[in-house]
């Protein structure tokens, strides 16, 4: 199988059939239409279906594109880079984000990024689930805590303490009322680091799905709750809460991770450091 031909297959692929994969490339539509012609020979297979006005893959043809698209899209990059002698970020970066980090940072971040690198075509996307980086086809995901996993590579940009929050009314009692995550298993007893009155015992009297709604329960007095200081920074220095104290224990670790079989492209090199940089992290 000759590369040039599935490069040239996979230029028609993503632009829907040869006239607009000429137009896009500025190559010759009949060029294009012989090597595909040609890939097929050489695999035995019909990659298009072609109709008097529009052509569209086979069920083969879609298999091999959504296989080979990303892996000629990496060497089309590294090839470029070495043409260049530099690396230049451009091109589509997919990222994919936790819902409250995306909410709460990620339109200042991409809007700071697009301003430093325009030509790269930032998309953003909001999961609280683990996506597959490969299959999904996203560049670069952020992870609180993630687990050891060797499909993916990256680094730690920020470091997040969680704060045992209230509303300034609310009496701290024993056991104190808490709001907590649904179906987080939430110890009995809270530790705060560096108090000499360290120990709070806990009595949940809220669940809910998200850390937003923790803190707009909390805002109304009904119990108090662990939270990150991003998503209350604003409401402490207001006075609408008070902070008794950091949490015991490790911080809450944000990463950024790329797959580690693949070249790490200079578009997806460029937003881990400006995340580096944007939260000053070594």
């Amino acid at each position: 199988m000759n590369l040039d031909d599935l490069s040239d297959f996979c230029l028609a692929a993503s632009n829907g059939g040869f006239a607009q994969a000429s137009r896009t490339s500025g190559r010759p539509k009949a060029s294009l239409s012989r090597k595909v012609m040609d890939l097929e020979a050489s695999l035995g297979l019909r990659l298009f279906d072609r109709g008097a006005r529009s052509i569209q893959l086979t069920q083969e043809g879609e298999a091999l594109f959504k296989s080979t698209k990303g892996p000629m899209n990496e060497i089309a990059e590294a090839v470029n880079m070495l043409r260049d002698g530099r690396a230049h970020p451009q091109g589509r970066l997919r990222v994919n984000v936790p819902s409250l980090f995306g909410l709460m940072l990620m339109g200042r971040i991409a809007a700071e990024f697009k301003l430093a690198c325009p030509e790269v075509a930032l998309e953003i996307t909001m999961e609280d689930r683990e996506v597959d980086l490969v299959s999904e086809g996203y560049d670069l995901v952020i992870r609180a805590n993630p687990k050891p996993d060797s499909e993916l590579v990256g680094s730690c940009f920020m470091r997040e303490q969680l704060l045992v929050v209230a509303a300034p009314s609310l009496v701290r009692q024993t056991p104190v009322p808490v709001v907590v995550r649904h179906a987080e298993r939430n110890p009995a007893i809270w530790l705060i680091a560096g108090s000499p009155n360290s120990e709070i015992e806990t009595m949940p009297v809220l669940e809910l799905p998200a850390l937003t709604m923790i803190r707009d329960a909390v805002l109304t007095g009904i119990g108090a709750a662990k939270l990150p200081l991003v998503l209350v920074k604003e409401d402490l220095a207001a006075g609408r809460l008070i902070s008794w104290g950091a949490l015991a224990g490790q911080p809450t670790e944000i990463w950024a991770l790329h797959p580690s079989r693949r070249l790490a492209s200079a578009k997806v090199k460029a937003f881990m450091q400006f995340l580096k940089t944007a939260f000053h992290h070594d």
